[in-house]
């Protein structure tokens, strides 16, 4: 499929696909930082008759019905906005596809995985409809990554997130340390 870019008020070059191009230069679009440089959203004010309403390109492409939401499959800094690479979701729905937010206390570089000191295994676990389910403990934290890849892929659907498990060698079997 075909597409162009797009250039916001601020000069910034967004990827959309050609047959859409029309009905979307017709309005003035900006970027909108939502927290980190990488992480952007190109919205736009419309005049309705209930007054004026800011909607982001996907919004306007796609017109979700009322509770869904659009979001891109792949973030890519938030600037393509072709319909291959839009979904609309529920917010529950997105957060599955969402890799794992890494913190301070995180003790596991993959999404579903945590290592028990007490054990001194890794243990992986699904989160499905609130309700925390078991996967089992493992020696190795990859084996415990692709417990949960399986999972998310038996639950969710071809949409869930996937661990990117690099290759790992036997004597790394337990946590250094």
């Amino acid at each position: 499929m075909s597409w162009k870019y797009l250039i916001t008020r601020e000069g910034v070059k967004v990827k959309v696909d050609a047959e859409d191009y029309e009905k979307i230069k017709k309005h003035s679009w900006r970027v909108k930082n939502l927290g980190k440089p990488q992480k952007q959203s190109v919205i736009t004010s419309l005049r309705t008759p209930k007054g004026v309403r800011t909607m982001t390109l996907g919004q306007f492409l796609l017109r979700p019905p009322k509770g869904l939401h659009v979001y891109p499959r792949r973030w890519n800094g938030g600037l393509d906005y072709r319909k291959e690479n839009l979904i609309v979701c529920t917010m529950k729905e997105r957060q599955r596809m969402l890799p794992k937010r890494r913190s301070a206390k995180s003790t596991s570089r993959y999404k579903g995985v945590t290592f028990i000191k007490k054990k001194n295994c890794w243990r992986a676990r699904i989160e499905v409809d609130g309700k925390t389910l078991f996967l089992g403990d493992f020696p190795v934290e990859e084996e415990a990554a692709m417990a949960y890849n399986k999972a998310a892929r038996k639950y969710f659907g071809s949409m869930a997130y996937q661990n990117q498990v690099s290759p790992y060698k036997k004597e790394r079997r337990k946590k250094a340390a």
